[in-house]
């Protein structure tokens, strides 16, 4: 800053006695600072809001690229696959749990009890009573056991190992120690691992691998990768090694170029189970292969982007020309009459809060050059509207693209349908088999508990109970359907006679909770083994094909949904309804609608299943899936939102920091043009254009009271700023003989602190005070 003898402008000088401070102070940097947010809004709306993502501008991708639902989709698929693979490896765990419960080892020789065991559960493949002491097998049924890789084992708990077949899927051997007069021995069984094949048979999958801890590969099921394909097994050695870490996730490659365009999606999910001795140690891997359907290139985004550029330079514009400038021009005219240029005319504004201060500086100028002031000029317009005007443009623009872009129906692939297809029908199989092993789990405790001990039946009820979870209630009726012995909570199903032989049954159709049950029979007796099924279980059962899935019975009313329902609501969207009755027909049902993916699968073809005549439906919102019309969607939304918050602070900025206070200033002003309230001080609240204003107007207020040589530098009241200001009256001095009585004005002084009294020191008396001239 030049110091005040080097500034020949009395205006300059004042100016730099007047204390503005920068940002965000000023009457310019509200819509400079708006400019700049909405040309980054702008900038974000014509590169985020495209098909192809804002990468594209840097690399083209003529090949497409998958939606991230696919991806995401194998990766929950991958996920089901390996807690299905779970259940069958230890699906022989629970079982040989009741059959110790039963008794039957109780009597007769081993070579009797494995036949017995054998009968009563037809999945074993393998039995065996091994001592690993002895190193050999006792007594064996069925095919041979592979028990040589249980030596060295510490088997004091139930163990489960899986072990590899050359060109077969994998064997799980499940060991339990044997107590009484066999004790020191292992019940060994060999059972296969199911659940392979049928995700083979359906769906997009080509290949699974079971991996070991070390990262070898156990199975290979599926078509074979050639080693040329560099991509494919690039993913699958680095899946392999994640999974073996206990990692789970999905990784992605680019289609071949030769044939059909093709993009490798590996896969990965650690295999685990609880209730076991030691780790199954297994990981699962999966190769799935989708079209790739390129994509163009779409930039919807760049019309809003241009027509809100040109909505920003336009407010930038007319704020600067019509709030801005005339401020500014006020502020130099206001000074110029503080530092005491009368000469020329204040300018004055059409603006109707500029012009109130305009008009009354201009009084000053003339009252203090004794002229004429300048003819006045009639306002047109308001501050307040100017910036309104610029705020609804804004908030136009933002409804505007949160009408259109916002609201926009997403363009579904058939890759993604078809994938989503594949995870329902995966759910429904699970569901299936889970219903069909609860049955088989109740024929064998219907076969054991014929034995020559009945009263074990109660805790093979307990331990069925405890170990299937997908039973709420277990219990035996007699041959009227009372219930004789129970376990679990409390059975829902109304007294009365069952169906002969065995099966699963949906008990009502109305009701505060859906009952369905599978009973068996027992061997020469009239009675019969029931088990109702844990309904929230089911709905578990399908929460890993994504969206909301729903089984409905033959009547279409809801028996289990995975999110909140009535029981036995009806289903009343008709695309719903026209899906479950293709699926009852035994057709296809896979449907994309603008709203959703409707997909229906039929529970079961045949079998005890199948009796319930149950649909799978499941819908998913096309809003929730990572396809790029829904990023455009979320993108133009988020635009819209930060356009609103932008306009709304431009808004409440210049009405709390211009227009404000610039009516404050001219509420004291224009008083003072017209000659009342001389003794009130004008304060500047402000440091900015506006408080400089403020600050000429008092120094236009002191020479109007006292003259013009008040004018051109500032000169702060001492006091509060509450304080009254009073006018000092005149005194007179008395007159000399002989020469007339002189009147002289007394020029006010500066308020000074008054003194503080001094400590008397021994005998000195204080000095008197000083008086004032008279």
């Amino acid at each position: 800053m030049k110091r005040q003898k080097d500034q020949p402008d009395p205006a300059a000088r004042l100016r730099d006695q007047i204390p503005e401070a920068g940002f965000p102070r000023g009457v310019g940097v509200a819509s400079a600072t708006t400019f700049v947010l909405l040309v980054m809004i702008a900038a974000f709306t014509a590169v985020y809001l495209s098909t192809a993502g804002p990468l594209s501008l840097l690399r083209a991708d003529s090949g497409g690229q998958l939606p991230d639902e696919v991806t995401a989709g194998r990766q929950r698929a991958t996920a089901a696959l390996a807690q299905s693979l779970a259940t069958s490896a230890t699906s022989a765990a629970g079982d040989l749990r009741v059959a110790t419960d039963s008794g039957v080892f109780d009597n007769g020789g081993d070579d009797a009890v494995l036949a017995r065991l054998g009968k009563t559960y037809p999945d074993w493949r393998g039995i065996a009573v091994f001592d690993p002491a002895a190193k050999r097998v006792v007594a064996t049924h069925g095919e041979p056991v592979a028990v040589e890789n249980l030596r060295g084992v510490d088997v004091t708990n139930l163990t489960v190992r899986p072990i590899a077949r050359p060109g077969d899927s994998p064997l799980v051997l499940t060991a339990l120690p044997l107590t009484g007069d066999r004790a020191g021995r292992l019940l060994v069984v060999s059972t296969p691992l199911r659940g392979l094949s049928a995700e083979l048979d359906k769906g997009p999958v080509r290949q699974i691998r079971l991996v070991t801890p070390d990262g070898v590969p156990l199975f290979s099921s599926g078509n074979e990768v050639p080693a040329t394909d560099r991509v494919a097994q690039d993913l699958l050695a680095r899946a392999s090694t994640a999974a073996a870490a206990g990692e789970s996730g999905v990784l992605s490659g680019t289609a071949t170029d030769s044939g059909e365009r093709l993009a490798p999606v590996v896969s990965y999910a650690p295999i685990t189970s609880d209730g076991t001795a030691g780790s199954l140690g297994l990981a699962v891997v999966t190769l799935s292969r989708f079209p790739v359907e390129p994509a163009p290139a779409r930039w919807p985004g760049l019309l809003p982007a241009a027509a809100l550029l040109v909505l920003a330079v336009a407010g930038f514009v007319l704020l600067r020309s019509a709030v801005v400038k005339p401020i500014l021009r006020l502020r130099a005219d206001a000074l110029a009459v503080a530092a005491g240029s009368l000469d020329e005319p204040v300018r004055q504004s059409r603006i109707r809060e500029v012009n109130r201060l305009t008009r009354a500086v201009e009084r000053y100028r003339s009252k203090l050059a004794r002229r004429r002031p300048r003819d006045k000029v009639k306002p047109v317009v308001s501050a307040q509207v100017i910036v309104a005007v610029v705020t609804l443009a804004l908030l136009g623009w933002s409804v505007a693209v949160a009408a259109t872009l916002g609201r926009q129906h997403a363009t579904v692939s058939p890759a993604v349908l078809g994938e989503y297809g594949g995870r329902v029908t995966h759910s429904a199989e699970t569901l299936r088999r889970s219903l069909a092993q609860g049955l088989g789990d109740l024929r064998s405790v219907a076969r054991l508990g014929s034995a020559e001990r009945p009263d074990r039946l109660n805790g093979m009820l307990e331990r069925l109970a405890e170990d299937e979870n997908r039973f709420r209630s277990v219990y035996v009726t007699d041959e009227e359907g009372n219930v004789v012995h129970q376990a679990g909570r409390e059975s829902l199903r109304d007294p009365g006679k069952l169906p002969d032989g065995s099966g699963i049954h949906q008990h009502n159709t109305s009701g505060r909770v859906p009952v369905v049950y599978a009973f068996a029979r027992l061997p020469d007796s009239g009675k019969v083994v029931v088990g109702e099924y844990d309904i929230p279980r089911m709905a578990s059962v399908l929460g890993s094909a994504g969206g909301r899935v729903r089984v409905v019975d033959e009547g279409k009313r809801t028996i289990a949904d995975t999110q909140g329902y009535l029981a036995f609501s009806e289903l009343t969207d008709s695309v719903l309804v026209k899906n479950v009755t293709t699926a009852q027909s035994g057709e296809d049902a896979r449907e994309s609608t603008d709203s959703s993916l409707v997909v229906a699968s039929r529970l079961a073809d045949d079998g005890s299943v199948a009796d319930l005549n149950w649909v799978v439906v499941a819908d998913q919102p096309v809003s929730s899936l990572g396809v790029a019309d829904n990023t455009v969607r979320s993108g133009a939304r988020v635009a819209a939102l930060l356009t609103a918050v932008v306009a709304l602070m431009l808004f409440a900025w210049h009405l709390l920091v211009v227009v404000r206070p610039l009516r404050r200033v001219a509420e004291s002003a224009v008083p003072i043009a017209k000659g009342v309230g001389m003794g009130a001080v004008v304060y500047p609240q402000r440091q900015d254009e506006i408080g400089t204003i403020a600050s000429c107007v008092e120094i236009c207020r002191q020479a109007l009271t006292d003259g013009k040589t008040r004018l051109g530098e500032v000169r702060r009241p001492a006091g509060a700023a509450t304080d009254e200001t009073k006018l000092l009256q005149r005194i007179e001095d008395e007159p000399v003989r002989g020469h007339p009585r002189p009147v002289r004005r007394r020029e006010p002084q500066p308020l000074k602190p008054r003194p503080q009294p001094r400590r008397h020191q021994g005998n000195r008396r204080p000095e008197p005070a000083e008086r004032g001239r008279k």
